[in-house]
């Protein structure tokens, strides 16, 4: 007989019931854990959905003894809008952050056979995590309120034909330690789950983490025992890697993957400027793929939740979205595709029915500056009026093919955890072919005028293809690929100026009279490599030819004094630093080093 875990199972923490004529009190051998308003203590009369582990040890999900999804495993995604689309898509459920606005979402799933993973909101403040004492449990009236809206939530949309299962909190130890949180968080996650349970025995209850490491694994399975499942938000190949993790750290329940989709952009690699490449929508179709096959393979996964269900500018406006809902990239263009969906939604229809779409997406192979490929979806580029781009597209019927495209600073937001960004603007006056006041060009082909963008400025180009609606008739559809490329424009001194000045003097004396002012260079180095270094010192414009000073810093430099300092100090005093700096080697400290820019440090 498998082995059974039921969302209603009472928790052996609990010990007994205390019973007073307005509260409801929960007890355990630490003291009180919950105090909530009575009045509709019994358990609900809804429908039953729990976990099962079978004999052969493969998690289910079960809807009154029904397998949900395939074989129990549902297939869902992150977001809950879009529900027709996500209904003809075979998707089972749907993903929700808060309890705002509940209802009518959950009113909305069922009629459209869908289900809803409701997440129940945790603070990321790390002064909500400070106290967790057996009398603080009880006696915070922050944590109090907060429990008290929940559970009346929770009492109000148990009963819901579309409610698949409840999530505490989502990343709620992001800005405590992303690595561990600490035993606050846990401890009141464990608080919270319990109340949950409580208001309603007939959905398991889960929470979702930023990402799995080992301490923070430990640490909840320490502290908050009355979880029934794990659910992690992990991208491209972390979610390959999840579920063999968490079995080498002795995670024995079911677990489900909240959010995947493309590496994400922490993972990115960077241009030598610092900024972030991006995946074209046809490099990401392969993760979202193989992701989503993971976990049906993955006997202890019960659930995999593609992101995002819709858009959100994150970093750019095209990172994570299956959407396209940028209302200046999709309306009043050449091509009009409101909510246009990226080509990575065929691949999911096809994982999650087993059938490809009758019409499928076009895809990109590459984007050319100047008749050349770019090899990493980055450029540098002069002031010119006449910067030529192509992107090679293809559609699998072979329909005609129109590129949109389009063209911001890049202004990046310092938010974390997917907490909101402002939606760059579109920048006019830069597609020669189009009119003055023309914010995007179409074709395959176009012309870009960089003359009046400011030197060492940082862009980023945006391409979109779409069918041509011209050609493809009654084969049309909202599809597209899209690629995203940042470049930097350069500048090459002119003669006489103050950089070429600096130039020539460092090479015919600078260097080699005073060589510590000139770190990484040679009397051999070239005028672009002096000029870039010069760059980093804010001497000199960028340089056209030479993206990036490489040298790995060696014993006696000043960079490697400084990269040697910096591994120690943020191993005990992180603050302030990166969360990643802590983990990094040698060459991604001193790469971070010359992101920094005082030209001390040069790549690695």
């Amino acid at each position: 007989v498998g082995r059974r875990v039921r969302s209603g199972a009472a928790s052996p923490a609990v010990s007994h019931w205390i019973i007073t004529s307005s509260t409801s009190m929960w007890a355990t051998a630490a003291g009180p854990i919950a105090c909530f308003a009575l009045g509709v203590a019994q358990p609900s009369a809804g429908e039953r959905i729990w976990i099962d582990q079978q004999t052969s040890g493969k998690f289910q999900v079960l809807s009154d003894g029904a397998p949900l999804g395939v074989e129990g495993t549902v297939r869902g995604a992150g977001g809950s809008d879009h529900m027709d689309v996500a209904q003809h898509a075979g998707a089972d459920a749907l993903r929700t952050w808060r309890v705002d606005g509940l209802g009518e979402k959950l009113a909305e799933a069922a009629s459209h056979d869908l289900r809803i993973s409701a997440g129940i909101w945790l603070p990321h403040a790390p002064g909500a995590y400070e106290r967790c004492s057996a009398a603080d449990m009880a006696n915070d009236e922050f944590w109090q309120s907060e429990l008290d809206r929940y559970v009346a939530a929770v009492r109000e949309h148990r009963n819901s034909p579309g409610l698949l299962w409840w999530t505490v909190g989502n990343e709620a130890e992001m800005e405590v330690d992303i690595f561990r949180g600490n035993e606050c968080v846990w401890k009141r996650l464990e608080w919270v789950v319990q109340a949950v349970k409580a208001a309603d025995p007939n959905h398991p209850v889960g929470t979702v983490t930023a990402g799995a490491m080992e301490p923070k694994v430990e640490l909840i399975q320490k502290l908050a025992p009355s979880l029934d499942f794990l659910g992690v938000n992990s991208y491209g190949d972390d979610a390959l890697r999840l579920g063999e993790q968490l079995r080498s750290w002795n995670w024995t329940k079911p677990y489900a993957i909240m959010e995947f989709g493309p590496s994400g952009h922490w993972a990115a690699n960077l241009t030598e400027w610092g900024a972030y490449i991006e995946e074209t929508s046809s490099e990401k179709v392969p993760r979202y793929n193989a992701t989503c096959y993971t976990c049906y393979d993955d006997p202890q996964c019960i659930g995999a939740f593609a992101f995002v269900w819709g858009w959100k500018w994150e970093k750019t406006g095209t990172w994570y979205n299956m959407f396209n809902e940028w209302e200046d990239v999709t309306t009043g263009v050449a091509v009009n595709c409101s909510a246009c969906e990226s080509e990575v939604m065929e691949v999911m229809q096809k994982c999650w029915t087993g059938q490809h779409r009758a019409v499928r997406p076009p895809n990109v192979q590459g984007v050319y500056l100047d008749g050349e490929k770019l090899p990493n979806m980055s450029f540098v580029a002069p002031r010119r009026a006449d910067v030529q781009l192509r992107v090679d597209a293809q559609h699998p019927l072979e329909s005609a093919l129109i590129g949109i495209w389009a063209l911001t600073e890049e202004i990046v937001s310092d938010a974390i955890g997917g907490a909101w960004e402002a939606t760059n603007p579109l920048l006019a006056g830069v597609w020669p072919s189009h009119e003055a006041h023309a914010t995007t060009a179409s074709g395959l082909h176009v012309t870009l005028d960089t003359s009046n963008l400011k030197v060492g400025g940082e862009y980023r180009l945006y391409v979109f293809v779409r069918q041509d609606p011209e050609s493809c008739g009654d084969i049309c559809e909202k599809q597209e690929a899209y690629a995203t490329l940042p470049f930097r424009i350069c500048e090459v001194p002119a003669e006489g100026g103050v950089c070429h000045r600096q130039v020539t003097f460092a090479m015919q004396a600078g260097i080699r009279q005073r060589p510590e002012l000139y770190p990484g260079l040679s009397p051999q180095s070239t005028f672009e490599e002096v000029q870039m270094l010069l760059h980093q010192q804010g001497m000199c414009p960028p340089p056209c030819r030479v993206r990036a000073r490489c040298s790995t810093a060696s014993p006696g430099s000043v960079c490697y004094d400084q990269v040697q300092w910096l591994m120690a100090h943020v191993s005990e005093h992180g603050e302030g630093y990166p969360s990643w700096l802590r983990t990094a080697d040698f060459r991604g400290v001193q790469n971070y080093l010359q992101e920094q820019g005082d030209g001390v440090c040069a790549r690695a």
